[in-house]
């Protein structure tokens, strides 16, 4: 999903109206904010996707300004300037479940007209994030708990 979504490869209705399976008038974003949906607008610059961001961002205290290009935010959210290397492989897996997060999100949206909190997407990241770490490194001696309080301690980065 990600390598789709950083060539700009993901079903947006953009891409649909570009293909001609949507009308140009159903070429706006899902969540009713009347901009065209494009993998930009949607994952970094959409009102109710860009406040996930924001808590994400807060729950790991690390402040920064986000990019405005996808490839960028990736490279940055992934790469903290300051960050051990050591980071890095828990940094993307944040990043990961953000998007994946953002686009099931979208997806309940279109298919059953449903919307949610952010603080509802905050716990979604913060459990697919745990649980993919849990199956990448099965000796992790945190718990979800932990891991949900002080994901900078979990990262051995304090």
């Amino acid at each position: 999903m990600v390598w789709h979504l950083l060539r700009n490869r993901l079903p947006t209705r953009d891409n649909l109206v570009q293909r001609g399976i949507l009308l140009p008038t159903d070429g706006t974003c899902v969540t009713g904010c009347d901009v065209l949906e494009s993998t930009t607008h949607l994952f970094l610059h959409c009102d109710t996707f860009s406040e996930l961001w924001s808590s994400v961002r807060f729950w790991l205290g690390i402040y920064s300004v986000p990019s405005g290009e996808l490839r960028h935010h990736f490279t940055q959210f992934t790469k903290m300037t300051g960050m051990p290397r050591s980071s890095h492989l828990f940094l993307t897996i944040i990043w990961f479940a953000t998007v994946w997060v953002i686009w099931k999100e979208q997806n309940n949206c279109v298919i059953q007209n449903a919307t949610t909190t952010t603080y509802l997407l905050l716990e979604k990241v913060k459990l697919n994030s745990f649980l993919w770490l849990k199956s990448k490194q099965a000796a992790l001696v945190y718990s979800y708990t932990n891991w949900w309080k002080h994901p900078l301690l979990c990262m051995g980065l304090f």
